[in-house]
């Protein structure tokens, strides 16, 4: 293999790709990239897969032999990185074993692997693919990523159950003790009928992020049974899907509400944060409580170990008695910083059952971003 390519777009895309390889595995080729070198296109195609996910792109190059090779991806990707702007060339003699890297004066031998035992990644089925918007799934994900259980022990809660029907794709997810569940318009091409699948938090989380980094209006989606592919320009994701069944979270939501409670949005979120730093992030966690009167709601904290703080921001609460009501502090912020209204509004019952964070508007339908949240008994006030 030999290929001449400018040095800071290959760069770029190997720095993508690398994002993909294992970091664990006692696997030598999956601590690799695979660069495939093709005349006829022009270009170098750079690929890499943890077995969970994969990644692939292409990089334009003057090829001058073609060849497949896997190349460590920390040194590969160091060297490169390091280079002044410019060209590099690579060259892969197979007698050797070794890709050499040059770069106007410099030279740098790298220790290769054949690519006869590399992984098959997934090809795109043109036929079978979608279209979503790319700012839906950046804005999507987003909203709904911070509900993701990080317990690998329980596989389905590590994932996004992303639902498709027809124009719309809802996206839940839960730690068991939040829910977030967000519906958008897929702004493109519809999909036809409906389907759903327990995706990786962590893959869609990239898909995110190269949407958002692409410049791209569109990603092509295709389902199958066990995996899911997101082509984004020049850029094929592909993670497997999670199996199992997903928390029924629909008889989690209470059909009915005793109180409905409006809070300033900017408002809310800085008071939490100030009174937040008396909670520490200790563990057990140091709960906040919000404490709601007529037209007020009283935002406190009490630490043993620190100190204890108060501030009351202005409400839409009605009555004479004081509710009461404390949660995790981090979750409590984690869903208010989610809501995009200038108001956010809770829907509360008793102090020790669930209550949902949603936006406050003026559309009497149903909201598009719901946060329900389990609240805490606060030792400090037993």
């Amino acid at each position: 293999m030999r290929a001449v390519c400018n040095t800071e777009m290959f760069g770029r895309k190997l720095a993508l790709v690398s994002r993909g390889v294992s970091a664990r595995s006692t696997i030598q080729l999956l601590g690799g990239i695979l660069l495939e070198a093709s005349a006829d296109a022009g270009e170098l195609r750079l690929s890499a897969t943890d077995m969970e996910i994969s990644i692939q792109t292409t990089s334009p190059a003057e090829v001058g032999e073609e060849g497949r090779v896997v190349v460590p991806a920390r040194i590969f990707n160091d060297v490169v990185r390091s280079l002044p702007g410019g060209e590099i060339s690579l060259v892969h003699d197979r007698s050797e074993g070794v890709v050499r890297l040059s770069s106007r004066e410099n030279e740098y031998g790298i220790r290769a692997y054949a690519a006869e035992d590399f992984p098959n990644l997934p090809s795109f089925d043109e036929g079978s693919a979608f279209k979503m918007s790319a700012d839906v799934i950046v804005e999507t994900v987003e909203k709904v990523s911070k509900s993701y259980s990080r317990d690998e022990t329980r596989p389905v809660l590590t994932g996004i159950l992303v639902s498709f029907e027809e124009s719309r794709v809802r996206m839940v997810t839960t730690d068991s003790y939040r829910l977030s569940i967000k519906e958008t318009e897929l702004a493109t091409n519809g999909f036809d009928g409906e389907r759903q699948a327990i995706i990786p938090a962590r893959a869609m989380q990239e898909v995110s992020r190269i949407s958002s980094a692409s410049g791209e209006e569109g990603v092509e989606v295709v389902l199958s049974e066990n995996q899911a592919l997101f082509k984004i320009g020049d850029v094929l994701f592909g993670t497997r899907l999670i199996e199992g069944n997903f928390p029924e979270y629909r008889r989690l939501l209470p059909s009915v509400f005793e109180r409905e409670i409006s809070v300033d949005r900017e408002e809310l979120i800085g008071t939490l944060r100030r009174v937040n730093l008396f909670a520490q992030r200790q563990t057990p966690p140091v709960p906040v409580s919000l404490a709601f009167t007529e037209g007020a709601v009283e935002v406190s904290v009490r630490n043993g170990e620190v100190g204890e703080a108060r501030e009351k921001l202005p409400s839409n609460a009605e009555g004479e008695e004081e509710f009461r009501i404390s949660f995790n502090p981090t979750y409590l912020i984690d869903g208010v910083t989610a809501v995009d209204s200038e108001k956010v509004r809770f829907k509360l019952n008793e102090s020790l059952k669930p209550g949902l964070i949603v936006p406050d508007t003026e559309d009497e339908g149903e909201p598009d971003f719901l946060y329900l949240i389990m609240p805490m008994r606060d030792p400090s006030r037993s």
